[in-house]
Formats: C-alpha cells, sequence, structure tokens
C-alpha cells in the first residue's frame, strides 16, 4: 500500500489493530486523517481512535497493540497524494508537549511500557487549512487515492 512497496499491511487481520486518527475536521484538511478513519471502521478488525493530536497518554495505548497505524494530514504535496511508512521511535520533546509526533508516542510506549508496535504513519496530502468544515477538492482526491490503495492491499488479508 505504499508508494516504497507494494505489500499487504503487516498485521492487518491477524490480529486487533489500532487506527489512530489525527486531526481536524474544521479545518479543511487537516480533517483528511478522521474522514480516512470513518471510510475504513468498519473494516478495521480492533479500535479506532480520533484526536486533535497525539498525547503523552497516546503511549499507554499504542503499548497494548501489535500493529498501529497513525493516519494524518500532511501539507506537503506527496507523488501519489499519500505515502506509507514505518514510525520509528524518535524520542524527541520540544519546547511544549502541544504537538508530538507519532516516533515520539512509539519511544515513549517502548521506554514507559517496553512495547515497541509495529507502527506505521499514513500520511496524506492537504491542500487549503482555513477554519471551515469539508475537505477541498484536492484533499477529497487524496482521501479517494488512499481509500483505493487501503482497500486494495486489505482485499487479499483473509478475514
Amino acid at each position: 500500500m505504499t508508494t516504497k512497496e507494494t505489500a499487504s499491511i503487516p498485521g492487518f487481520g491477524t490480529e486487533p489493530a489500532l487506527l489512530i486518527a489525527i486531526g481536524n475536521p474544521g479545518r479543511q484538511d487537516d480533517g483528511l486523517g478522521w474522514a480516512f478513519a470513518e471510510a475504513v471502521a468498519p473494516n478495521v478488525r480492533g479500535e479506532v481512535v480520533y484526536r486533535y493530536q497525539l498525547q503523552v497518554e497516546d503511549a499507554e495505548l499504542i503499548s497494548r497493540f501489535r500493529w498501529v497505524c497513525f493516519v494524518d494530514a500532511c501539507k506537503e504535496v506527496l507523488p501519489a497524494g499519500w505515502d506509507w511508512e514505518a514510525c520509528q521511535p524518535r524520542p524527541q520533546l520540544d519546547f511544549s508537549t502541544h504537538y508530538l509526533p507519532p516516533g515520539t508516542i512509539v519511544a515513549l510506549a517502548e521506554s514507559l511500557y517496553g512495547s515497541l508496535p509495529q507502527t506505521w504513519l499514513l500520511r496524506l496530502s492537504g491542500y487549503e487549512w482555513e477554519l471551515q468544515e469539508g475537505l477541498s477538492e484536492g484533499g477529497k482526491q487524496t482521501l479517494a487515492a488512499a481509500l483505493a490503495a487501503w482497500r486494495e492491499a486489505t482485499s487479499q488479508i483473509p478475514r
């Protein structure tokens, strides 16, 4: 499901998984993560949660799963409109904890709970970020492309 490797989604379907949608649907394409999660939630074997931003407490949540996928919008224009990559632990705390990247949550899960789940980050290209509900036309195209790739990848997994 990636521009880097086309394969089934590791762990998805073989055991309960966690999908964490990050964003704000009140800020146009910042809601891409939530829109993606809403579309795939009925077929996720496991748990789907929605976050405006990641919190330190999310380290405990991900520590209970073997497989985790973070889904978030990005301002980078990606060639396919989306990008799928392994999420490595990256201990990083800035001057505040207002923004914690997924890699920091993974590092906290490992250091605090001794758990290192397989984690992935699905980034979705966003184009408009105003205080307004609804995706931009570019955001809708990104969402459609990412959903098609996800469905193709997950259709190969035995249920």
